[in-house]
């Protein structure tokens, strides 16, 4: 059986869709699971046998980690929220994630403690989304206890049920709503988890530095690339890089970790650092880069395969792509199963895959060494990248979105080299700016021009005949 592991998230993935479509017993499947366990470290020297069994134990392994992901402890928040009976409750707790301040209304994960319902108190754990009204002051780690009013999520129409979808897989269970007035810091100590608060003072931090050096615009497309936030990206910008197909550079994803790669290594080559030690120091510029991007799966996959090829480099192997990507697809899907069925999760494991699959494959039709012109062999050998990734992933974004983009793999051959320049320089600029203030406008300068070359020409090739179809 060759590349094992890639067999083994397959079927492991399997497990998940059967236990998604099907209604199973988790402890019948438990029970399955320890005896094929046994089986395979008594037949662990029968080739054939070991591996049905051990294909089957990943098939049982994937039902039983979707399975226990649905499972709820007794003291979770959601257990004492009451669809017919929204009463007016008080929550201690800590701010899990930096708040979001928009018309005066602050948004923000909690994660409970102890809850104050009526006469009684509750220990309990769990998330919720707060809602504070005319809120000030906060930040994360903050100790807080919140009163006001705690609902469970919607499901009454299909715009609500796929928000309530899209809280769970972020492990919020019930929404609570509050005003400033009711609202009571608990203790006059942080609790909150150190290295996150540290995180979001970088991000925070680093938004500052984008918003002081560049304009509006170019800066709201900055912080989308560098820092995965999307939100102040205009809508005619995000809809014509949806028409061309190249919506991605928009996400943070394994394009950025790798330039982030190349700058720690190329700086800590200049100062004559040995190869081994800078491949060792770049794993944990990797893990604080996802974390201030704030791990979205694209990030995640490609940082654990980043940290995959740089142990296997400073042990001087040849890492395998293919496994990478299963070792990647199986972290992230230990910790959220639900991912699977994330339109962000299969698009980009299918976009790699389909590049590493299919690049040489085309490579091969077309001959692009063959040409003696350099920027010709550029321009054959970026379409047949563009070209592998459509191929792959077309049929994903059709289903989804209900469009097909024939543009995409022409905008490609500029707009990606341009996202390259934008991701290396805003990068610098971030880091210039910290430990080098004078040449930050420089950074800055370059990155607002690429910016704005990138926007141009994405519109540009939005508005060519043909460049997409509708499929609704």
């Amino acid at each position: 059986m060759n590349r094992p592991l890639v067999w083994i998230t397959v079927f492991f993935c399997g497990g998940i869709v059967i236990a998604e479509l099907i209604a199973i017993n988790f402890w019948f499947v438990f029970a399955l699971s320890v005896i094929f366990l046994v089986l395979s470290i008594i037949l662990i020297y029968k080739k054939l046998s070991f591996k049905i069994i051990l294909l089957t134990l990943s098939i049982l392994s994937g039902i039983l980690i979707f399975k226990n992901s649905q499972i709820l402890p007794k003291c979770h928040i959601s257990n004492f929220v009451f669809y017919k009976n929204n009463n007016f409750s008080s929550v201690k707790g800590i701010i899990d994630s930096p708040p979001e301040i928009k018309n005066d209304l602050a948004s923000f994960v909690f994660s409970a403690q102890e809850l104050h319902l009526r006469d009684s108190s509750y220990l309990c754990c769990g998330k919720i989304l707060v809602r504070a009204k005319g809120a000030k002051d906060l930040y994360c780690g903050q100790d807080l206890i919140l009163k006001g009013y705690l609902y469970p999520l919607p499901t009454s129409q299909e715009y609500a049920r796929n928000y309530s979808k899209y809280l769970k897989e972020r492990g919020i269970y019930c929404i609570m709503r509050t005003d400033t007035e009711n609202m009571a810091l608990a203790l006059n100590k942080d609790r909150g988890f150190s290295v996150k608060r540290f995180i979001f003072w970088l991000k925070s931090n680093s938004q500052g530095i984008i918003s002081g050096h560049v304009s509006a615009i170019p800066a709201s497309v900055l912080e989308a690339m560098i820092l995965g936030e999307q939100r102040n990206v205009p809508r005619i910008i995000y809809d014509s890089m949806i028409k061309t197909g190249t919506v991605h550079i928009l996400v943070v994803s394994g394009f950025n970790v790798g330039i982030v790669v190349f700058i720690v290594t190329l700086f800590l080559k200049l100062i004559r650092m040995p190869r081994r030690m800078r491949f060792i120091i770049a794993i944990p510029c990797l893990i604080i880069y996802c974390l201030l991007t704030g791990a979205s799966t694209p990030v995640v996959r490609a940082t654990v395969m980043g940290i995959f090829f740089l142990t296997a480099y400073s042990l001087k192997r040849e890492p395998d792509i293919y496994n990478s990507l299963s070792l990647a697809a199986i972290f992230i899907l230990l910790i959220s199963p639900n991912q699977l069925f994330n339109i962000g999760f299969q698009l980009s494991f299918v976009s790699v895959i389909s590049i590493v699959y299919l690049y040489p494959r085309i490579k091969a039709l077309i001959h692009p060494d063959a040409l003696k012109n350099k920027f010709l062999r550029f321009l054959a050998e970026g379409s047949a990248v563009s070209l592998s990734a459509w191929l792959g992933t077309c049929g994903f974004i059709a289903y989804y979105f209900k469009i097909i983009s024939p543009v995409t793999i022409l905008a490609n051959l500029f707009i990606v080299p341009l996202a390259t320049l934008i991701t290396l320089c805003g990068i610098c600029l971030i880091f210039s700016a910290l430990i080098a203030p004078p040449l930050a406008p420089y950074f800055a300068s370059t990155s607002e021009l690429a910016v704005t070359l990138l926007v141009k020409c994405s519109l540009f090739f939005s508005s060519l005949p043909c460049a997409s179809f509708n499929l609704s």
